[in-house]
C-alpha cells in the first residue's frame, strides 16, 4: 500500500497497536478479549483474503495485518498489567506507609513545589520489586516517582534502594503507578558494570562543564546526553516557547551521528561489514545506557537499528517502514508509550521530516533558493505535525518557533558532535577534554540566545484553545497544508486541494478570532492605574504594587512560569523591590523568574535548619540583589507609595519563622490604604493586633490563600473594603474556607479570588475602589467556600 510514494504496510498497523494501547492502558481488564477479539477477527480476514479474488487480497491482507497489531498491542497490555500495577496496589499502598526495594531509573530532579516538608526535594524514578505495605507484600515491577529530601549523594541510576516512606497509587494509564514521598532511602546494592561506568561518565562530565559560564554551560550537557538538570527554570521555559526544547532531548539525530561515526571508523581501518555493523549497534547501545533510555532516544535507537540491520543483511528499507516497526515494537514492550508525550512528538516529528517537509520544500522553491526552502521546510514541517500534541501541553503557538529553529539547528550538531568528543575524554585526560568543551560551549551558547530572543519580541506566542477543541483545530491546520502541499495530478484532485486548504484556512481564522477577541478585549480594558495586583498564579501568592513605572513583587509563587506569563501581562520588566514573606515554596518557588530583574529584597529571616531558604537567599546574593531582612520598624518607598514592616516583632521570638513569622506589609498612598498579611496565622494576628497602630483599611491581602486560620477580631478593626484571596483553583485545601468568608461578611468586606476570577488589579480614584478582573463569576460564587 502506498501514498505519495511513501510505503504504508506497516504504517496502519502501528497507528492501530498505538490507538488499541492508548485505550486499553486506562482500562487494563479488557485487554485479553480485545486481544482475542482481534486475532479472531485477523484470522478470518487472512482465510477470507486467499479465497478472494486477486484484486481483494491486498487490501484484506492489509486489514488483517491491522487486526493483528491491534491484537499483539491488546495482549502486550493484559501481560504487563498485573505486573506493573498489581491487583493490591490501590488498597494496601495508597495513604499508607510502605518499604519498597527498587532500582533507580534516572537521574534526581529538583522538586522543590513536592507536598511534603519545607527542605529542598529532589524526584527520580524507580522500578519498584517489592511494596511492603502493614502485612501485605506486593511484588512485581512496578513504576514509581520518589520525592525525597537533597541531602548526601544523590541515587546511582541502576542501583538497588530499601526506600520508607508514604505511598500515594497512581491511575493505571498513568506513566508511573506509585509516587512515593520518602522518609529515608539508603542503597543495598551497587549498580552493575554495564551501568557503573555510565554513571562515572555522566558525573564527570556534569563537573566538567559546570565550569561553564551562563546559558551554554547550562545547556551544554543536554545537546550532548541529554541531560537537562541543570538548565534553570527561566532558560528552560524560554526554550519551550522558542520551540527549541526538542534539541536537549536525545533523538535520531544524535543516534544517527554513533552510528555513522563508528561505521567510517570500521570502513576507515578495514573491518568487514558484518564487524562495522556489530561495533556500530554496541556503540549505540553503550550510547543509550549513557543518556538513559527514555522515550525519544527508544524510538530513535531503535529505528536506527532496525535500519542498520536491514542494511547489513542486504535489504536496506525505507526510513518511514522503519519508523512504524520501531513504533510497533516499543509499544509491545511498553504500551504505556502510547500516553507518553515525549514518544508522541518523538514519532510525529520524525514523520513529518519524512512525508512533510520534501513537498514544503518544493513548494517553496517555487519562490526561494533551494538551500533557504529545505532549510524552512524543516522546522516548518516538525511545527505542523507537532503542534496537535504542543497544543495538550500549552495552548498557545510560538510565532517564531520556526525562525528560530532556523537560526539554532545549524548550531545544535557542531556542540553534539565536539561536546560528545568532550565527553568521552573527559575521563582520560580533563586537559584534552577542556578545549572541545569551549569550542562546544560556544554553539550552546548561540542556542540559548536565540532562544532568550525569540521569546522577547512582541507577540511571541499566539493564544490557541486549551484542550481537545485546540488539539482539533491543530489537527485540521496540519491536515490543511498536507492538502495545500500535496501534489493533485487531476483536476478533480486540484479542486479537493482548494477546497479543503480555504474550508481550513477559514476554520482556523473563525476559531482564533474567538480565542483571541476575548483575550484582546480584556487587555484593552485592563486599567493603567491599577495600584496592587493579584497574580493568578494557582495555589500561592504573588501580589504586585505598582506606582507610576515602578514596581514591587510580594512573593514570588510556587512556579517560575505561571509568575513570567502575569508580569508580563502587566508589562513588568523590572523590580525595584521584592518581598519574600517566608519560604513556604508557595511563595518562593518562583524565585527563578525573577531574581535577575531585582533591585532590593526585603525577606524573612531565614530558619537555621532550612537548607531550601539559605539556597534562596544565595540565589538573590547571586544576582547581585540588595538584602535587608524585614522586621518591625523597616520602611521605604516605592514611587508614590509608602511601605512599612509591621511584623515580625522582636518582641515575639517565638513566632519569627514560617508562618507565624512572615513579613507583613503596610503600604499607604495613591489613595489606598494596604495591610498585606502573608500567611500569619490566628496567634500571630492577634499579637500584631496587640502591637497597636492597626485601624481600618481600604484592602487586605486575607492571609494563609483564606485559611480557618484567623482573627476575626483583627478583620473587624481592619473593616477593609476589599479583602484579596490568592489561591488555586480547585486546590487540595479547601481555600478559601467557609470560616475565613464568613468572618470577612461580618467585617463588611467584600471578597476578590483569584481561583474564580483570575489576575486582578484594583485602582483607587477619588478614594473609591475599583476591580478588574481577568474571569466574571457570579457575585453568590465569591462566597462559596472550595470544596477539597
Amino acid at each position: 500500500m502506498r501514498l505519495g510514494g511513501h510505503d504504508l504496510r506497516l504504517v496502519l498497523p502501528a497507528v492501530a497497536a498505538w490507538a488499541t494501547a492508548g485505550v486499553l492502558v486506562a482500562a487494563p481488564g479488557a485487554g485479553w478479549r480485545v486481544a482475542v477479539g482481534c486475532g479472531i477477527a485477523a484470522g478470518a480476514i487472512a482465510a477470507g483474503g486467499f479465497l478472494a479474488r486477486s484484486r481483494f487480497a491486498g487490501m484484506l491482507g492489509a486489514a488483517a495485518l491491522v487486526a493483528g497489531a491491534a491484537g499483539l498491542a491488546a495482549a502486550a497490555v493484559a501481560v504487563a498489567a498485573p505486573v506493573r500495577h498489581p491487583a493490591a496496589l490501590d488498597s494496601a499502598a495508597d495513604g499508607h506507609a510502605v518499604v519498597m526495594l527498587a532500582t533507580v531509573d534516572s537521574g534526581t530532579r529538583s522538586a522543590p513545589g513536592s507536598p511534603f516538608g519545607k527542605g529542598e526535594r529532589v524526584s527520580f524514578r524507580v522500578t519498584a520489586t517489592t511494596l511492603e505495605a502493614g502485612r501485605a507484600r506486593i511484588a512485581g515491577r512496578v513504576p514509581a516517582l520518589v520525592y525525597a529530601d537533597r541531602a548526601g549523594a544523590s541515587p546511582v541510576i541502576g542501583a538497588r534502594l530499601r526506600i520508607v516512606g508514604t505511598a500515594k497509587a497512581e491511575a493505571p494509564e498513568d506513566d508511573v503507578a506509585v509516587v512515593l514521598y520518602a522518609d529515608e532511602w539508603r542503597a543495598v546494592a551497587a549498580p552493575p558494570g554495564w551501568l557503573a561506568w555510565a554513571d562515572g561518565l555522566r558525573s564527570a562530565f556534569s563537573a566538567a562543564t559546570a565550569r561553564l559560564p551562563g546559558d551554554g554551560g547550562e545547556l551544554l550537557p543536554g545537546l550532548v546526553i541529554g541531560d537537562d538538570t541543570r538548565v534553570g527554570a527561566d532558560l528552560d521555559a524560554d526554550m519551550k516557547a522558542s520551540s527549541l526544547s526538542h534539541l536537549t532531548a536525545v533523538s535520531g539525530s544524535n543516534c544517527a551521528v554513533i552510528i555513522a561515526g563508528l561505521l567510517g571508523i570500521g570502513g576507515a581501518i578495514g573491518l568487514s561489514r558484518a564487524a562495522r555493523v556489530t561495533i556500530a549497534l554496541i556503540g549505540l547501545a553503550g550510547f543509550v545506557v549513557l543518556v538513559t533510555p527514555g522515550a525519544s532516544v527508544l524510538r530513535a535507537a531503535v529505528m536506527a537499528a532496525i535500519v542498520v540491520l536491514g542494511a547489513a543483511l542486504g535489504r536496506p528499507g525505507r526510513a518511514l517502514p522503519a519508523l512504524a516497526l520501531a513504533v510497533l515494537v516499543l509499544l509491545v514492550a511498553n504500551p504505556w508509550l502510547a500516553r507518553d508525550y515525549g514518544f508522541a512528538l518523538s514519532v510525529v516529528a520524525t514523520a513529518a521530516l519524512l512525508v512533510l517537509a520534501p513537498p514544503i520544500a518544493a513548494r517553496l522553491e517555487r519562490w526561494l533558493p533551494r538551500w533557504l526552502a529545505i532549510g524552512l521546510s524543516v522546522p516548518l514541517a516538525a511545527q505542523l505535525a507537532c503542534q496537535p500534541v504542543l497544543v495538550l501541553l500549552n495552548p498557545a503557538v510560538p510565532l517564531y518557533g520556526v525562525v528560530a529553529n532556523m537560526l539554532a539547528e545549524p548550531a545544535a550538531p557542531v556542540a553534539t558532535v565536539v561536546g560528545l568528543l568532550g565527553c568521552l575524554l573527559v575521563p582520560l585526560s580533563p586537559a584534552l577534554a577542556a578545549p572541545l568543551l569551549s569550542a562546544a560551549w560556544g554553539p550552546a551558547a548561540w542556542i540559548a540566545g536565540v532562544a532568550r530572543t525569540s521569546t522577547q519580541l512582541p507577540a511571541s506566542a499566539l493564544p490557541w484553545p486549551p484542550g481537545a477543541v485546540g488539539f482539533g483545530l491543530a489537527a485540521v491546520l496540519t491536515l490543511g497544508t498536507l492538502a495545500v502541499v500535496a501534489r493533485a495530478r487531476s483536476a478533480w484532485g486540484r479542486r479537493v486541494r482548494r477546497g479543503v486548504g480555504g474550508a481550513s484556512a477559514l476554520l482556523i481564522v473563525v476559531a482564533l478570532a474567538l480565542q483571541a477577541g476575548p483575550a484582546v478585549a480584556a487587555r484593552a480594558a485592563m486599567p493603567r492605574d491599577w495600584v496592587v495586583g493579584l497574580c493568578d498564579i494557582g495555589q500561592g501568592d504573588a501580589v504586585v504594587l505598582k506606582s507610576g513605572a515602578s514596581f514591587a513583587l510580594i512573593d514570588t509563587g510556587p512556579e517560575p512560569e505561571p509568575l513570567a506569563r502575569c508580569l508580563d501581562l502587566l508589562g513588568i520588566r523590572h523590580l525595584a523591590l521584592l518581598v519574600l514573606t517566608h519560604y513556604d515554596a508557595d511563595h518562593v518557588g518562583g524565585l527563578d523568574a525573577v531574581a535577575d530583574m531585582t533591585g532590593t529584597a526585603v525577606i524573612g529571616t531565614p530558619p537555621p535548619d532550612d537548607p531550601a531558604a539559605a539556597r534562596r537567599v544565595r540565589e538573590l546574593r547571586e544576582h547581585g540583589v540588595a538584602i535587608r531582612f524585614g522586621v518591625r520598624g523597616d520602611q521605604g518607598s516605592l514611587g508614590a507609595l509608602r511601605w512599612q514592616v509591621l511584623w515580625p516583632d522582636g518582641a515575639h521570638p517565638g513566632m519569627s519563622t514560617s508562618n507565624e513569622g512572615g513579613v507583613t506589609l503596610s503600604v499607604d498612598g495613591q489613595g489606598a490604604r494596604m495591610l498585606f498579611l502573608a500567611d500569619l496565622d490566628e496567634k500571630a494576628q492577634n499579637a500584631l493586633l496587640g502591637d497597636g497602630g492597626l485601624g481600618p483599611v481600604d484592602v487586605v491581602k486575607v492571609a494563609h490563600h483564606g485559611s480557618a486560620d484567623q482573627s476575626a477580631r483583627l478583620y473587624g478593626v481592619l473593616h477593609a473594603r476589599l479583602g484579596l484571596i490568592s489561591c488555586g483553583s480547585g486546590n487540595s485545601y479547601g481555600h478559601p474556607t467557609a470560616t475565613a468568608l464568613d468572618l470577612l461578611r461580618a467585617a463588611g468586606t467584600q471578597v476578590a479570588r483569584t481561583d474564580l476570577e483570575g489576575t486582578l488589579l484594583v485602582t483607587a480614584r477619588a478614594g473609591r475602589l475599583a476591580l478588574w478582573s481577568q474571569k466574571h463569576p457570579s457575585g453568590g460564587a465569591l462566597w462559596v467556600p472550595a470544596r477539597r
